[in-house]
């Protein structure tokens, strides 16, 4: 009989399919994806947009999550009972939905790759899962959870580039650095790709403004032209972004914000630069030197297969 697995959580650029992608390489393995998605609720007409604002005004409720709560029980119920169902940002559902999850399932598991500094709600649900990983090392400590970084899900080598950087970013506090260290690189004549996305009508002269979202297979086609990623880190987690395993994946250098990088196994200088963004340094000697390979053996603890072995108890 094959194991049953529902991977839940919002569209997040391609992630899920990755998951799942890895899940069904296996044998005896049933994987479903079951997308937590805003934009598939749509307005009858302008009445029912105004109901939904007065309904949250006054009633504390919101005909979109309300939505969204009941597309996920329908289709819990349409698929049965599951071994596994594996959740990204639950946050976003009611404990009324989590209540009815435990349910359905031999094994409620979440995944926390954003930390609880940044979604705080994630700190009252975790009660109702059997198993919770976080990829930030704070959360794990403070709440006892079980440490998982995020994955490498993409392999390949070029040494033709097409350009130096490449960074893409959702618009957030981190706008003002990352157009300062977008200048930097300008006045230093290096080549770039910065994209920000949901930057709201605003104009840059360093940045590459766009207002949809790409894939993780776009983004990747991008980093693959590319010598070195940046990112500059959220204040309020330290574990460690998919801009990290990309790189790690594509054999690129790295260059970031996140100080906690330097106490991990992969972390070489001549490959991975930390800088500060309030006063941006970027020897040329990091930029002109080679890359440095990385073992295959450390490698292997964070690629996707491998990290689906372990969060799943796969053979």
């Amino acid at each position: 009989m094959k194991k049953k697995i529902v991977i839940v959580g919002p569209p997040s650029f391609g992630y899920l399919t990755k998951i799942n992608e890895a899940l069904t390489s296996f044998s005896g393995i049933e994987s479903t994806i079951v997308l937590i998605d805003k934009s598939s609720f749509k307005y009858k007409n302008l009445l029912h947009r105004l109901l939904n604002s007065l309904s949250k005004i006054f009633l504390n409720k919101n005909l979109k999550k309300e939505y969204l709560n009941s597309f996920l029980i329908d289709s819990i119920k349409k698929l049965g009972h599951q071994d596994v169902i594996f959740m990204i940002r639950p946050d976003l559902l009611s404990p009324k939905t989590l209540n009815f999850l435990k349910t359905q399932t031999q094994s409620l598991t979440a995944f926390y790759y954003d930390s609880t500094r940044r979604f705080p709600k994630k700190i009252d649900i975790i009660n109702y899962f059997d198993t919770v990983y976080s990829y930030d090392k704070l959360d794990v400590e403070t709440y006892n959870l079980k440490f998982l970084t995020n994955y490498i899900f993409d392999e390949r080598e070029n040494v033709n580039f097409e350009q130096l950087f490449f960074n893409i970013s959702t618009f957030d506090y981190r706008y003002q650095s990352m157009e300062e260290l977008a200048n930097y690189i300008d006045e230093k004549k290096w080549s770039k790709e910065i994209l920000i996305y949901g930057s709201n009508g605003l104009k840059s002269d360093s940045l590459t403004l766009i207002h949809e979202q790409i894939s993780v297979d776009v983004v990747a086609d991008k980093i693959n032209r590319s010598k070195i990623i940046i990112e500059i880190q959220r204040k309020e987690q330290i574990g460690l972004s998919f801009r990290v395993f990309e790189a790690l994946g594509q054999r690129k250098k790295l260059i970031t914000t996140n100080t906690d990088i330097v106490n991990y196994d992969f972390y070489h200088p001549q490959n991975i630069l930390v800088i500060d963004e309030a006063a941006i340094n970027i020897p040329e000697d990091f930029v002109n030197s080679p890359y440095i390979p990385i073992s295959d053996k450390v490698l292997d603890k964070y690629r996707l297969r491998n990290w689906t072995k372990k969060l799943f108890d796969l053979e």
